[in-house]
């Protein structure tokens, strides 16, 4: 028999739900610096877009090297809020209890805006975005974007995070099915650069965007609260589009049943 590049449907099926169990009961401490490190490589792959914006690659050019965070998160390991609604799919059928889910949720998302901004300071303090009022050409672009994100209405950012996540979702889902590095890296960068060129919203990567255009731009502390003008319609936007392509998704639909006939044979146990 020749060699499969990809999981079979049982085969991720297992594969999912041993990963929502994993996460499920990973303890808080564990959860947080993983999600910081998440903050901090998808920071990354938004800074990398703004240089590659810089240069004159242009959008694609740029969501294909942004992509390079959700690699980092997917490959090397860590633990990214938009990735995590995957962990819906399992709680829907009881395998383990909404509480878990929210403890998940609300830990990964605080400790990915800590990563996020704790990149954000280095950054601007490495000078590699120039001074305020004497920024360089990725100082400039960074501000302009933030601008941008900070200026689009409530349902406009909320429907454009419904898309984007969307996106994170199949990446995902493609990645772990997936076998080897090379297949997972390109399962990784084509819904990403999808997204990011057609200029959808994530929530975890405007923690990174927004602030630093923020600070380039000379805002004081208390002025970043204002951020969330933008990531609260972003975040509802990306729970729902997780949600939803997990909803109508083949796969998981399939899964429904698979996880039915496991729990069964568990003694119907919450794990």
């Amino acid at each position: 028999m020749g060699y499969e590049p990809a999981l079979s449907a049982n085969e991720l099926n297992q594969r999912v739900m041993a990963l929502g169990i994993k996460k499920a009961n990973t303890k808080v401490w564990q959860l947080f610096l993983l999600g910081i490190l998440a903050g901090l490589y998808i920071g990354l792959g938004g800074h990398v877009f703004l240089v590659a914006l810089e240069q004159g690659m242009g959008k694609i050019v740029g969501g294909a090297v942004f992509s390079v965070g959700l690699m980092l998160v997917v490959i090397a390991g860590a633990e990214l809020f938009t990735g995590n609604i995957i962990m819906i799919v399992s709680t829907v059928v009881s395998l383990y209890s909404i509480r878990k889910i929210l403890k998940n949720w609300i830990t990964v998302y605080v400790s990915n805006f800590v990563g996020s901004i704790l990149l954000v300071l280095i950054v601007w303090e490495s000078g590699l975005l120039g001074a305020v009022g004497h920024l360089n050409g990725v100082g400039e672009i960074a501000l302009k974007i933030s601008q941008a994100k900070m200026a689009l209405p409530f349902m406009e950012a909320f429907l454009r995070g419904i898309l984007c996540n969307i996106l994170v979702i199949l990446a995902i889902l493609m990645a772990t099915m997936s076998k080897d590095i090379i297949s997972k890296l390109f399962c990784c960068m084509l819904p990403i650069m999808v997204f990011v060129s057609s200029g959808f919203e994530h929530c975890v990567a405007n923690m990174y965007l927004i602030p630093l255009g923020l600070v380039a731009g000379g805002a004081s502390v208390p002025e970043l609260a204002s951020i969330f003008h933008n990531i609260v319609p972003v975040t509802l936007g990306n729970i729902i589009g997780g949600i939803f392509i997990l909803a109508v998704h083949p796969n998981r639909i399939r899964q429904f049943g698979f996880i039915r006939e496991h729990k069964e044979i568990m003694g119907k146990k919450e794990i």
